[in-house]
């Protein structure tokens, strides 16, 4: 099973007990092998990966394949979603069109898990959209390299296994992400600031192949679906619990955790404006439903 991140990180922990819970309520029927930070198949690729069940399961960020289908990335439109709450309405919303799609392609949603919220790491001060003018901006899916357009930065797609070669080679020179990746990848050694903006939290999804799992007896199903369902309580859980732990490690390394300006605030939520505005025309009618159904919630 690939999984995202390093065995540090919250989401490669909970996949870890998830993997034992499996194994114990399947009573060894069932024994899942997790291959952290993209040392068994790259983030891209493993949607497909699962898909042609070249591997049985995996995670996947799932905002990554937005450019598939523009629902996969509603969990990352900015200021769409800016707190637990108001992701945990987002993706009741959004679920069963996520479900669909996946399914159609052959493949079963296990759990979702949400990242910390996303802000920004800068070598420099940011007190408004202007001081991203030029900067070389990392983008982790297609929604972050478009917010770097309008923000007059220079988009640059990169892998969270990549982010200190591409800070230490100059590739990119700031980021939006979350303060897991930042105490990941270790950015207190290329940048100084990290601005609590908490633009959106990604998803991560686990998913299964369909076939793979049809093949097994009911009372292995039902075993696995009920450690899915407790890997997504306490996944959702530890985020809630680690966010400041890691905002707080970011500051012990050196960096200075700062608040936005109300001026940089007042002009990313009008990019934000625009950012939804798009993503609902490009998600079409299904978009419309999510964005109903949210609001309404």
């Amino acid at each position: 099973m690939p999984v995202r991140s390093n065995e540090r990180n919250y989401f490669t922990r909970n996949i870890q007990q998830f993997a034992q819970d499996v194994k114990q309520g399947t009573g060894g029927k069932v024994e899942i092998v997790v291959h952290p930070e993209d040392s068994l198949t790259k983030q891209p690729e493993v949607k497909r990966a699962v898909q042609t069940a070249q591997v049985q399961l995996g995670e996947f960020l799932m905002s990554m394949h937005s450019n598939e289908n523009a629902v996969f990335g509603v969990d990352a439109v900015p200021f769409l979603a800016s707190n637990n709450e108001e992701n945990r309405k987002l993706l009741a919303a959004a679920r069963p069109f996520i479900e669909e799609r996946l399914g159609r392609q052959g493949m079963r949603v296990l759990f979702v898990v949400p990242w910390p919220p996303n802000s920004f790491y800068a070598g420099k001060e940011i007190n408004s959209v202007a001081d991203f003018k030029g900067v070389k901006f990392r983008a982790f899916n297609p929604v972050t390299g478009r917010l770097a357009e309008l923000m007059g930065a220079i988009p640059a797609t990169v892998q969270q296994s990549e982010v200190p070669q591409a800070f230490s080679t100059g590739v990119i020179q700031a980021m939006i992400t979350s303060p897991a990746t930042g105490v990941d990848t270790q950015a207190w050694d290329f940048v100084k600031y990290f601005y609590e903006v908490k633009a959106m939290a990604p998803w991560n999804v686990v998913i299964v192949n369909e076939r793979v799992f049809s093949r097994l007896d009911q009372a292995t199903k039902d075993a696995v679906l009920a450690a899915a369902k407790s890997a997504e309580e306490r996944g959702w859980a530890l985020q809630a619990e680690e966010t400041g732990k890691l905002v707080e490690t970011l500051r012990s390394k050196g960096m200075e955790v700062r608040q936005p300006s109300p001026e940089l605030m007042k002009e990313l939520k009008a990019i934000g404006d625009q950012l939804i505005q798009e993503w609902a025309k490009a998600a079409g009618e299904d978009g419309q439903k999510i964005l109903a159904a949210y609001r309404k919630s």
